[in-house]
């Protein structure tokens, strides 16, 4: 055993004799029967055979000439029908996509849709009529998870088949400004290794409450995983439209309190308009720098920090195309009810031609 390993075991005897000791005699009994490592296993084994190790063949256009070359990921069965959430980064431009499950079938897969902007993917196995059910895991509720809950990174890491790492969640809302226009992020220091891409966080209870994306390794273990409640949502609009089909309003937002920029603001309620984009919806609805927005078609938001900025980007985002939607702002002493018209986010890169 490694010294990590027996420092966290020992960690973990010690918290349970703690509680024990402060709980009350018929909590006791259940606590002293309490095997971390049971817990563990039963979360493990009810998610496990739902993860599947994911190999693509992405075509590319390097100096202009068309070149194909494999990468691989990972991926978790979501739905009856062969539904496989994974992140958008392991299949884009994919013109094959190869799914090898835990009983070691090799399936083929479409891509049903993806979304760039939140790194999400949607996938469909190919599988005949008649073949048996396949494992599934069920979603959890990201919203209940709390600093310092145990969790477990599941996938595919170096290439390897599938493995499992387990840690702690160390922030369950990291803002990240180039990471994250629609999405805060789950922070673990349970070991996401390139590869684990797309695979699930699973809490203790055996639910995914997080789609692994993005780890660091450099000073620590740092790992980055798409809370559960974002990808429910997400995952919803791709199976409708096999796209997250973005409005564009052009509005710039900043929080009440703007520690990194060293301004703060006179208001409890509300988020400022840092700018608008020239000719977008806003400019063209009137909306001016320093507005303070307090409600979007009625429903009042509020951005104290920049941790609440990307749930009020993604309501904006949500907003029907070509359909005028109600702002309600404040203008110095005046409060303002404008009508902006959002527009079809414009595609997020361009086609790659030979």
């Amino acid at each position: 055993m490694t010294r990590k390993k027996s420092v966290f075991s020992a960690c973990l005897l010690l918290l349970c004799r703690f509680a024990a000791a402060q709980a009350p005699d018929s909590a006791v009994r259940g606590l002293e029967r309490l095997d971390f490592r049971e817990v563990i296993r039963s979360a493990t084994e009810k998610v496990f055979p739902a993860v599947v190790f994911i190999k693509c063949v992405r075509e590319t256009h390097e100096a202009g000439k068309r070149t194909s070359q494999g990468v691989s990921g990972s991926g978790v069965i979501v739905s009856p029908d062969g539904e496989v959430l994974t992140n958008w980064h392991v299949v884009d431009k994919a013109t094959e996509v190869r799914c090898l499950l835990l009983d070691g079938q090799a399936l083929y897969a479409t891509v049903v849709g993806t979304d760039k902007d939140t790194d999400l993917a949607l996938l469909r196995l190919s599988r005949p009529s008649d073949a048996a059910a396949l494992p599934l895991a069920p979603l959890g509720d990201s919203d209940a998870l709390r600093e310092g809950d145990f969790v477990m990174a599941m996938g595919a890491p170096w290439g390897l088949s599938r493995s499992v790492s387990i840690g702690i969640i160390s922030c369950t809302r990291r803002f990240l400004p180039d990471r994250g226009e629609y999405s805060l992020w789950l922070q673990t220091d349970a070991a996401i290794s390139p590869g684990n891409s797309g695979g699930p966080l699973v809490n203790t209870a055996g639910e995914v409450v997080g789609v692994n994306t993005l780890g660091v390794t450099g000073g620590g273990d740092m790992g980055f995983a798409i809370p559960s409640a974002v990808v429910r949502q997400i995952a919803e609009h791709i199976r409708r439209c096999g796209q997250v089909r973005w409005s564009w309003t052009g509005l710039q937002l900043q929080p009440l309190r703007d520690f990194n920029r060293n301004i703060y603001f006179d208001a409890t309620e509300g988020v400022m308009i840092a700018g608008t984009d020239p000719d977008g919806p806003a400019a063209s609805a009137g909306v001016q720098p320093l507005d303070r927005l307090l409600k979007i078609n009625g429903r009042a938001v509020t951005a104290m920090t920049e941790e609440d900025l990307p749930a009020i980007r993604r309501e904006l985002g949500f907003l029907p195309k070509d359909t005028p939607a109600t702002l309600e702002l404040v203008r110095g002493s005046e409060t303002l009810t404008l009508a902006l018209t959002p527009r079809e986010k414009g595609k997020v890169e361009g086609d790659e031609l030979d």
